[in-house]
């Protein structure tokens, strides 16, 4: 067996960390790295009662929340249904991003804009951004850059915890509508 040089063996090195990369994914990207591959094990009865879909309701839209300075957020309001389509709550995380919108594009998501992550792992964090008469999450998302009314966004969610799979949505929205 040929040994490897210093130069062969860095070479090996960089080879198997960008097998490791590209067959791992981009994780550390988009979306924490402590999420769990394989959902937990739920017994058979209870499984159905866990989020099986998230949806981005029509109500979802910019807001100023109070600023004088304009436009600064979206109220976003987001729908977990069970396996039976009823509405439920949602025990884990949920990640937000928003895009420029592309038009005449297959995937209308353009260049991000901004990302959120909210964690409703916890009882008391969870019953913070739960709306009991509309039986929905209200997540208010801000950032320091004024949104221009008018134009086109793309907001995608995805949701995760340690009992489902990751589930996705998105909407394109106007701001000011």
């Amino acid at each position: 067996m040929s040994k490897l040089s210093d130069s062969g063996r860095a070479r090996l090195f960089a080879a198997l960390a960008a097998a490791v990369v590209v067959t791992s994914g981009c994780e550390g990207l988009y979306w924490p790295a402590s999420r769990p591959v394989r959902p937990q094990a739920v017994p058979e009865p209870l499984e159905v009662l866990l989020p099986k879909q998230v949806r981005i309701q029509e109500f979802t839209g910019t807001r100023d929340f109070g600023q004088a300075e304009g436009v600064k957020g979206i109220d976003v309001r987001i729908e977990a249904k069970d396996g039976y389509g009823d509405t439920t709550k949602a025990l884990g995380t949920f990640h937000f991003e928003l895009f420029h919108y592309k038009p005449n594009s297959p995937d209308p998501k353009g260049d991000r804009i901004a990302v959120w992550t909210v964690n409703v792992e916890d009882p008391k964090v969870n019953r913070r951004y739960w709306n009991d008469i509309h039986r929905i999450y209200q997540f208010k998302l801000g950032w320091k850059e004024p949104i221009p009314v008018g134009r086109k966004f793309v907001l995608t969610v995805a949701f995760q915890s340690k009992f489902t799979e990751r589930l996705f949505h998105q909407r394109v929205f106007v701001s000011g509508e």
